[in-house]
């Protein structure tokens, strides 16, 4: 299996972009070898008012720091609001400078982000997804070849492809998948899984999502399991008191807010989540002994990466640190 980690979520929202490469820094002195980066170029909520490049601030974080990883969760090479080749390059040109240090999420997108590119289509999830396993061959294509080649899909195609600054080491890509067909192609196309709980509770992640993600690396010949991220949401806050002072973070958790077409609509469903919708997307605890215990039973089934969203906020940094570093 591989080594067990817990690593942190900066996000890209709520902070000014220079706060992402401190809570980067902070970060790696408290001893966490992975800080993810969201990719956004808006926020899940309208009055959150920012939302930072995620290819900007992440080569900063590297130049400040010596070992850390960094990565998106998740980007999208699906051709709208990037294609496949300028993610082959971005990523390849942050390796070149630091080296083993970046690692690729990707995902088939939300319409909050990625319709706007599309002049305001939102292509089914399937066409999505078929895009996706084409830009991440095309990826793995502009990675390691060394001469100009020939690109034939149904949705790009050149008769001359090549990257002439190349990475220096593998890029491990991690696709991110909440459905069993997302968890079955992450199986064939990625090096790994990125999931969600308690969006995929202990028992779908034991008996639907593995199981799918397993089966798509057993066709595409891959050993082992590769890496199986877990992203734990979760609050000690009472669910009625989160639902009334939060309620405008809230929307996301609404049923198929990743079709919302704008941050200003997903604020707005914020006002209709109900306690029900806010249980199913957010696991409430009492102390961190509880999460220990939810992490170890993760742990029994294969997963080996849990991601804690903390922001650039240090106390949470500190309190991940302090209560689950020193565990594992």
């Amino acid at each position: 299996m591989t080594n067990f980690q817990v690593s942190v979520n900066l996000g890209e929202n709520d902070y000014d972009p220079s706060e992402f490469a401190a809570a980067t820094v902070y970060a790696e002195r408290l001893g966490f070898q992975t800080a993810w980066f969201g990719d956004h170029i808006f926020p899940w909520y309208h009055s959150g008012k920012r939302s930072g490049f995620v290819w900007s601030m992440m080569p900063v974080a590297l130049s400040k720091t010596s070992t850390i990883k960094v990565g998106p969760l998740v980007t999208v090479p699906t051709g709208a609001r990037y294609h496949p080749a300028i993610i082959a390059q971005a990523t390849a040109t942050i390796d070149n400078m630091y080296p083993g240090r970046i690692i690729l999420g990707v995902g088939t997108g939300e319409a909050l982000n990625e319709r706007p590119f599309w002049n305001d289509r939102w292509p089914p999830w399937e066409e999505r997804m078929a895009r996706l396993t084409e830009g991440v061959k095309l990826i793995r294509d502009l990675w390691k070849s060394k001469e100009p080649f020939k690109f034939e899909g149904n949705y790009f195609s050149s008769d001359c492809y090549l990257l002439y600054t190349k990475r220096r080491e593998k890029i491990p890509i991690l696709s991110a998948a909440i459905g069993k067909k997302a968890a079955h192609q992450a199986g064939i196309i990625a090096d790994g899984l990125i999931t969600n709980s308690p969006r995929n509770n202990f028992n779908k992640l034991n008996e639907v999502i593995l199981p799918e993600y397993k089966k798509g690396r057993m066709e595409a010949n891959k050993p082992g399991l590769g890496k199986i991220a877990v992203e734990l949401v979760f609050s000690f806050k009472n669910p009625k008191e989160l639902l009334r002072k939060e309620w405008k973070r809230l929307g996301l958790y609404a049923k198929d807010s990743y079709s919302i077409p704008n941050p200003v609509e997903v604020e707005e469903q914020g006002k209709h989540i109900t306690l029900d919708d806010l249980r199913s997307a957010v696991a409430f605890f009492r102390n961190w002994k509880e999460i220990v215990k939810v992490i170890d039973e993760y742990r029994g089934i294969g997963v080996n990466e849990i991601i804690i969203i903390t922001g650039c906020d240090k106390k949470k940094l500190r309190a991940t640190a302090d209560n689950l570093l020193s565990v594992y």
